[in-house]
């Protein structure tokens, strides 16, 4: 399964009565009305905003070989919000995507021309299992 995901979209969401209008919860999932009838895409709202409006995040199901429901795939992506090793709570996108991001930040700082890729140090794979590019 191959799922593109947007995290700066303009699209905002609101919950609540007309003239009360107030963030989404945490965890809710819009997949029809404002998405695209041809693809699969779904809008989910993985956290709380502490100050302003929430942005949502965008998840564009561009092959699935697996043929998981749709609620599998919104469940799992929500979930995959909240394994990030650094926070206790919820991130906008899942953890994988912020891992990949780092990870790609890492290299284009510290590799490239003049300079050697980021080594990890010695005995990390016996030591310390842990993400070292965080």
């Amino acid at each position: 399964m191959y799922i593109n995901t947007s995290k700066r979209v303009n699209t905002r969401l609101f919950a609540g009565q007309p003239g009360r209008f107030q963030n989404p919860l945490p965890g809710t999932v819009v997949d029809s009305d404002i998405t695209d009838r041809d693809v699969y895409e779904f809008y989910l709202v993985s956290v709380a905003a502490r100050q302003g409006m929430t942005t949502p995040t965008r998840y564009t199901v561009v092959y699935d070989s697996i043929g998981a429901s749709p609620h599998q795939i919104e469940s799992l992506t929500y979930k995959l919000c909240f394994t990030y090793y650094n926070v206790s709570g919820a991130i906008k996108e899942p953890s994988c995507i912020r891992y990949a991001h780092r990870l790609a930040a890492l290299v284009g700082e510290r590799g490239g021309r003049g300079h050697d890729p980021p080594q990890p140090h010695k005995g990390f794979e016996q030591k310390d299992p842990a993400l070292y590019f965080i």
